[in-house]
């Protein structure tokens, strides 16, 4: 029989220490390897470091707002790499934790310190790429994200898409993975997009990041590549000409501020005064050159299919996300339908400057439907221009508002397209009235320019020297001289010319100088000396006063105008059908 354990052994024994465990030790268990929802805190979670978003949202305070009184409609979507003791936001939640640490820090409730989220694993291959990509599609599909914000994303997607496959990349390949990814985006997008980061941010960041919008973007674009174009033709086998690239950013980096403040214009006046210097051209040849060389770019870029919308899915406006993390998209207000108006407009006189006016009724037209869909809006609007006006919202903007300062109502072409017939055409002095004439020029000094301005428009496009047009302080405000001897003219030129000089009223003047004893040879140009008079009267020389008598009145001419219009319409209506029949 074993001896009793004396007192002493028993304690020995109970004081003896544990298994000692030999294997490494674990600070912390797994991540799961697929969806789990969890429950964290604040302090378990960070933000994503490389968002896009850079600027704070909008509608801050107003999701703030919700949240306070609504909590977290949705629980975020969490990740964690590899290595990280915390959880970082995997697409789109930047905003919202941000708004829960405030709102715990103003009331210590417990509801905005510990939340329910969704945890989704960490790809060890593609995690960072996945990461990006989700808060990029996050951001677009509220609408948020500036120009800026997504064209330094998507370069960061391409240094990530570099990195894995261990060379530079092709931009249809970028466009490739990033489809695959789920964020598609067009060929042309991602082009315009490269040469901002590369050519446009180092020179105007604060613009670019205070919100300068995409029209902006292109239109700088646009001018740099047609600057350089005539910089090139311009100035070669010239010495001691510096580089345009270097030119065009001293002169864009003047501009560099709010983007409320930009205006393009002024870049474009500032670019062309410091061209002259380098390509020895003039203000007008240059202004000229440039608006060439954007509309044959224009002419000969790709148009691209639009994204295909299933019929059965109906796009719904874009409604605001209390909780979204970034701007929800603005909802889409129904179109304007256009107001009836009387079948025979009447002119009045505002402030020396006439122009139609449309005449309400309540009577709708009878045949005609007045509820336009967008696509029918839109191609009304685009009937009616014959060459885009190169001047931005916001510029239209200010002038119509400072116009009303002093009640005058300009026209908006927009509204007026889908109840009469202005027309748009882009130029140094852009038309997007034909009637209308603004206050700010409606003195004969300073109609004379821009009368002068349109000649020279006309000229070069039909293929007439611009050079041709002279200005003058008296007349019209120009004179055309006949191009060199050897200049080679086509019939359209020839004609063109001999217009202008008619409207112009030199045949007129040259009449008034024939007398018996010194005939003038001009006895075939009857017609032409009086056609300035019968479509403008005569202005007024330094001999003669101006003179009203003899010219068709304001309703001759408007009704000259369509018929002209019909007519031009009527010619491209027969050749086509001709076209057709040979066709067939």
């Amino acid at each position: 029989m074993a001896s009793k354990l004396t007192a002493e052994e028993i304690s020995s024994k109970l004081l003896t220490g544990s298994f000692s465990r030999s294997g490494p030790t674990v600070d912390r268990l797994p991540d799961p390897v697929g969806d789990t929802p969890m429950v964290l805190t604040l302090d378990d979670m960070t933000a994503y470091a490389n968002n896009p978003r850079t600027v704070t949202n909008a509608k801050y305070q107003e999701i703030k707002e919700s949240i306070r009184q609504r909590g977290l409609d949705q629980p975020p979507s969490v990740t964690r790499r590899p290595g990280d003791t915390k959880y970082t936001i995997r697409n789109g939640g930047n905003t919202r934790l941000a708004i829960l640490r405030e709102l715990y820090t103003e009331t210590g409730e417990d509801r905005f310190y510990r939340h329910n989220v969704l945890f989704r694993p960490w790809d060890s291959g593609r995690g960072e790429i996945i990461a990006l990509t989700g808060h990029l599609a996050e951001n677009d599909l509220r609408g948020a994200l500036m120009f800026i914000e997504r064209a330094v994303g998507i370069e960061n997607a391409r240094a990530i898409y570099e990195a894995e496959a261990g060379e530079q990349i092709s931009q249809r390949e970028l466009v490739r993975r990033l489809r695959e990814d789920g964020y598609p985006v067009s060929q042309s997008h991602i082009s315009k997009m490269q040469e901002t980061v590369r050519c446009l941010l180092p020179v105007i960041p604060a613009a670019l990041y205070s919100g300068l919008g995409k029209p902006q973007i292109e239109r700088l674009l646009s001018l740099r590549k047609a600057g350089g174009q005539t910089w090139s033709t311009h100035t070669e086998g010239k010495e001691h000409i510096p580089d345009f690239e270097g030119l065009f950013q001293d002169v864009l980096s003047l501009f560099d501020g709010d983007a409320s403040e930009f205006v393009y214009e002024r870049v474009q006046d500032e670019l062309i005064s410091h061209m002259q210097t380098g390509t020895g051209l003039t203000y007008e040849q240059i202004l000229l050159t440039l608006s060439e060389n954007q509309n044959q770019a224009r002419r000969s870029a790709v148009i691209e299919s639009p994204v295909n919308l299933s019929p059965a899915q109906p796009i719904q406006p874009n409604l605001p996300d209390p909780n979204g993390d970034e701007d929800a998209g603005k909802s889409t207000a129904p179109p304007l339908q256009p107001s009836s108006t009387g079948p025979a407009p009447k002119s009045e006189v505002l402030n020396g400057s006439t122009r139609p006016r449309n005449i309400k009724t309540d009577t709708k037209p009878q045949g005609e439907d007045v509820f336009l869909s967008e696509e029918e809006l839109a191609a009304r609007l685009a009937g009616h221009v014959v060459t885009p006006v190169a001047t931005s919202d916001r510029v239209i903007d200010m002038k119509r508002q400072l116009a009303a300062l002093d009640g005058e109502n300009l026209p908006d072409f927009n509204a007026n397209a889908l109840i009469s017939i202005p027309v748009q055409a882009g130029g140094l002095h852009p038309i997007s009235d034909v009637w209308y004439i603004e206050r700010v020029i409606d003195e004969p000094h300073e109609l004379r320019p821009v009368i002068a301005q349109l000649a020279r428009e006309i000229a070069y496009l039909s293929g007439i020297g611009p050079d041709s047009v002279i200005d003058v302080p008296g007349g019209l405000g120009f004179i055309c001289q006949e191009p060199p001897q050897d200049a080679e003219l086509t019939d359209l030129a020839n004609h063109a010319l001999t217009l202008l000089q008619s409207i112009s009223g030199v045949y007129a003047i040259a009449l008034t100088k024939e007398t018996p004893e010194q005939p003038l040879d001009v006895s075939e140009f009857q017609f032409t000396a009086a056609l300035g008079q019968l479509l403008l009267g005569s202005p007024r020389y330094e001999d003669r006063d101006a003179v009203l008598e003899g010219r068709m009145d304001d309703a001759c001419i408007v009704k000259l105008f369509r018929l002209i219009r019909l007519g031009r319409r009527l010619v491209e209506l027969e050749l086509r059908s001709v076209r057709e029949v040979q066709i067939s």
